[in-house]
């Protein structure tokens, strides 16, 4: 019985010996392989309790470091309290150590974003001894809604001249397409790929353009009106829509082989929501007098020194052709436009009747009582089209375009050429056939071109 007790009490000894040593001393030597979990298991002290006696904030402790594992936790010292400085309102204030924009704009009863709207800053980075600006006591900067972007890119097509040493694959590493669309775009065959300098090549063109404003009305509408007790047809094209598109329609034999088509007939075969007797053309030949511009493509070209013209993102206008002063068409003959149709004489600018026409517009019949048509534009987004058959003057058919409210408006050819359509039938049908007629298509979704 002796024996086990004695025995027993070795046992215990060395349980109780650590802790009795940690009561005399209260600290605890960290040795080579010590942990504090380890040391917490050892003490019957918490981790984190070990931490706080001894400010640690982590677990990581080392070799020969002396640990606390008794006592009252050191309070954690408090951070002095910043001594308020005056922001001013309304006035200047010099940033000092310590400072924040966001202390500063509270202090001076101002948002944030007043603050940097104040004095131009971007960020919220300011540095001791900068000078602000603080707005008035209560400002809150509106935000600024970002900026309406004012063009868009679209795709339009044009024709390029192959310069030497161009190839499909080069043209199309150029315009961001493949050589196979090219190719397909251009109707080549294997054998035609290979190109040659000089070569007009159709390319697709990311261009930017203004972005339309926006639509006011139907894309286009018909009506029966009577400007000063004249009977006429009324088309009005919205050029705001971007679906819209405005290109001479030809007779199923093409343009120039002798052969035209009435109106009626052209609304028929084209498909266009609307058409519209074309310009002058020669009787036998139906050859236009004037520039022809389809698809971005001369058709044709003569003396008629003004035309309507027409971009692909449909900004239209009356512009002078340089064809009639050097005899023949250039290259850059109409840069740019998708729809060029030569016509006239002008019978309205800016809103005033012309009375006084070029020497080109000599034939007697022209002035004389007759149909008429004409083209006239409110806006470079509001083209009108109008069709009488009532028998005016040049001077009259200018007087009726202006009491539409209409600035600028160009002659097309009349007579038993005047003649209009609507939905595939003729309200007013011409007499004769023409040459070719303006039509009008709305939904339309394929390609756009430009010269």
């Amino acid at each position: 019985m002796l024996r086990r007790a004695t025995l027993l009490s070795l046992l215990l000894v060395p349980l109780l010996t650590f802790p009795q040593a940690l009561a005399a001393s209260g600290t605890v030597k960290v040795k080579k392989g010590d942990t504090l979990y380890g040391i917490a298991r050892r003490t019957g002290v918490s981790v984190e309790r070990l931490r706080a006696l001894n400010g640690l904030k982590n677990n990581t402790i080392r070799p020969g470091e002396t640990l606390r594992v008794q006592g009252p936790v050191p309070a954690i010292p408090a951070r002095p309290a910043r001594k308020a400085t005056s922001a001013p309102s309304g006035g200047l204030y010099t940033v000092r150590p310590g400072d924040t924009l966001g202390h500063i704009a509270e202090r001076a009863g101002v948002s944030v974003a007043a603050l940097r709207a104040a004095n131009g800053l971007s960020g919220s980075l300011i540095k001791p001894g900068q000078r602000l600006r603080v707005p008035p006591r209560g400002t809150v900067a509106v935000k600024r809604a970002a900026p309406r972007p004012t063009t868009e890119v679209r795709v339009i097509h044009g024709y390029v001249r192959v310069r030497p040493g161009e190839t499909l694959a080069s043209l199309a590493r150029t315009y961001r397409t493949t050589a196979d669309h090219l190719a397909r775009l251009n109707h080549l065959s294997r054998a035609q790929r290979q190109l040659y300098p000089g070569q007009r090549v159709l390319v697709p063109r990311r261009i930017p353009v203004p972005i339309p404003p926006r639509p006011t009305g139907s894309p286009l509408s018909v009506k029966r009106l009577t400007p000063l007790h004249v009977p006429v047809q009324v088309l009005r094209v919205d050029l705001r829509w971007r679906d819209v598109l405005v290109a001479p329609v030809l007779p199923r034999a093409g343009l120039g082989v002798g052969v035209g088509a009435r109106v009626s007939s052209l609304a028929r075969t084209s498909g266009a929501r609307a058409v519209v007797n074309g310009s002058y053309f020669h009787p036998r030949s139906y050859v236009p007098a004037g520039d022809l511009v389809m698809q971005g493509r001369l058709l044709a070209w003569g003396r008629i020194p003004a035309a309507l013209a027409i971009t692909p993102d449909n900004r239209a206008a009356i512009l002078p052709s340089t064809t009639p002063l050097l005899g023949r068409p250039l290259e850059a003959t109409w840069h740019g436009m998708e729809t060029v149709i030569a016509t006239g004489p002008r019978i309205l600018t800016g809103g005033t009747v012309v009375r006084q026409y070029g020497n080109i517009f000599r034939d007697p019949a022209l002035f004389g009582r007759a149909a008429r048509s004409a083209v006239g534009l409110r806006s470079n987004r509001d083209l009108v089209f109008v069709t009488t058959h009532a028998r005016l003057t040049t001077t009259e058919m200018g007087k009726v375009m202006a009491h539409l409210g209409l600035r600028d408006a160009l002659l097309l050819d009349g007579g038993s050429s005047a003649g209009l359509a609507w939905n595939g039938q003729a309200t007013l049908d011409s007499v004769r056939k023409v040459a070719y007629g303006i039509g009008v298509f709305t939904g339309y979704t394929g390609r756009r071109y430009a010269r």
